[in-house]
């Protein structure tokens, strides 16, 4: 209840938060809807992504109700899924006497969570809830292996960061002295649904994950790169490593606690230690990671990796009234940085650029000129939410012209480039103003509107 209190709270002022991920997800099950093709808002097929969330957001189209507000009914029933079974993880492994405070501590793993996902429309919310179902399953239901292999089918076309998990698993799979055969029977659904994205990924794009190419991206020297960079983040108390920090302290918790348990607990110990650990090292082992987008790739896991803490709390020689003491404790500061973000994102909002809130007074006639040509922009996925057209990128800032030129057919275009800061790195503002084949005839106090021509020559 008082997560959907906060979830409430912040996103009372623009809604729930769109990132280019969440337009992607958006646009590709308008795109289902409408032809049984999953295209993205710049005309491009889905392959960066597996397809299971926009399958989700199908009946959003199919009854006519706004998406965004589909998407936050989405992510409160996969909260309150995800709150259940953690709920019975705890009921297996804590006393009646500290079952409520230890599941009111659990918040803070909850907190990091929330900051990075819970208010997003993104695909981890419904990730973490199949996760927790499934790590039930497999700890608590092992013999419903049918059930196992369907949660685990559905997680590898959630997200593909289930892959990064894998090697845990097996792991925990062969130190239990289970059968190739049982192994087979958990993953098979997982493994036919990925061999059939994979194989149509490869038929439209040539690669089998899009741009992503992630069997490419592994690299021992990467990993060192990376955590130097991390340490030395950590080290500088530099706020974005918060909760990566909070991340590997759990760990090495949990590898405390797994010395002294025993029973139920040390198995899931044991699972939680190797699918954090694998995690860990799969994101860390990545060439190009953005260190600004870890916390959000490990988030999938703040919260189970929380249970270490009070496991190991659970094992210290203290009395009932202490340890109660210190759980509300626990809880009490948890809920405290969970209200004030909560109404911290009520005063100003999330900050996202891709808001329908916060694009609402963009002139919607400026951008009707020109309607029946082709449309390219620095923020294409809010061409879309404005107007539901197709749009594709301008020229990115790493990008040679030529290459640019290339991926577009010939012709007239559109462009409409918004006066935004947030993605000047990234998008190149200079090949407009620079360009003799660009014709302004708009500009405005959000936006300038232009002609593009680009021609066969490139």
């Amino acid at each position: 209840m008082l997560f959907n209190v906060a979830l409430f709270l912040a996103l009372s002022k623009n809604g729930i938060g769109l990132s280019i991920d969440s337009v992607n997800y958006f646009s590709a099950a308008q795109g289902l809807w409408a032809n049984f093709n999953l295209v993205l808002f710049d005309g491009l097929p889905l392959v960066n992504a597996v397809p299971l969330y926009s399958f989700l957001l199908l009946p959003a189209y199919a009854l006519g109700i706004d998406v965004g507000s589909f998407a936050l009914f989405l992510h409160v029933l996969f909260f309150n899924v995800q709150a259940l079974f953690i709920y019975f993880l705890l009921r297996q492994l804590i006393s009646d006497k500290l079952i409520l405070w230890a599941y009111l501590a659990l918040m803070l793993g909850n907190y990091f969570a929330f900051v990075q996902v819970y208010v997003w429309a993104l695909t981890e919310m419904g990730f973490m809830a199949l996760l927790s179902a499934w790590v039930y399953c497999q700890l608590y239901r092992s013999h419903a292996t049918f059930w196992c292999a369907i949660l685990f089918g559905l997680l590898c076309m959630q997200r593909y960061v289930v892959w990064f998990f894998l090697p845990a698993i097996l792991v925990y799979w062969f130190s239990q002295k289970k059968s190739f055969f049982y192994v087979a029977k958990q993953l098979w659904l997982g493994v036919l649904l990925t061999g059939i994205w994979v194989f149509r990924n490869y038929q439209l794009h040539g690669n089998f994950s899009g741009e992503h190419q992630l069997l490419q991206k592994f690299a021992l020297a990467s990993f060192t790169e990376n955590l130097n960079n991390l340490i030395w983040g950590i080290l500088n108390l530099n706020p974005l490593f918060a909760g990566v920090a909070y991340y590997l302290f759990a760990l090495l918790v949990i590898g405390l606690a797994w010395l002294k348990a025993d029973g139920n607990g040390k198995v899931m110990l044991t699972l939680l230690f190797w699918m954090g650990l694998s995690l860990f090292i799969g994101l860390m082992a990545q060439r190009n990671l953005q260190m600004s987008q870890l916390p959000r790739y490990i988030s999938v896991f703040y919260v189970l990796i929380s249970f270490g803490f009070w496991l190991f709390f659970e094992q210290m020689s203290l009395s009932i009234y202490l340890k109660r003491t210190a759980l509300i404790a626990f809880a009490g500061i948890s809920l405290f940085l969970l209200i004030n973000k909560a109404l911290y994102f009520k005063q100003v909002g999330l900050g996202t650029k891709a808001s329908r809130a916060y694009w609402v007074e963009i002139d919607n006639v400026a951008l009707s000129n020109y309607s029946d040509l082709p449309m390219l922009s620095n923020f294409p996925d809010v061409v879309w939410l404005k107007t539901g057209k197709t749009c594709g990128y301008t020229k990115y800032s790493a990008e040679d012209y030529d290459v640019f030129a290339k991926r577009n057919v010939p012709g007239q275009y559109r462009v409409i480039w918004f006066k935004d800061s947030s993605r000047e790195m990234l998008m190149d503002e200079d090949f407009l103003n620079n360009n003799a084949d660009f014709t302004p005839m708009y500009d405005g106090h959000w936006h300038k509107i232009g002609t593009l021509k680009i021609g066969s020559a490139y």
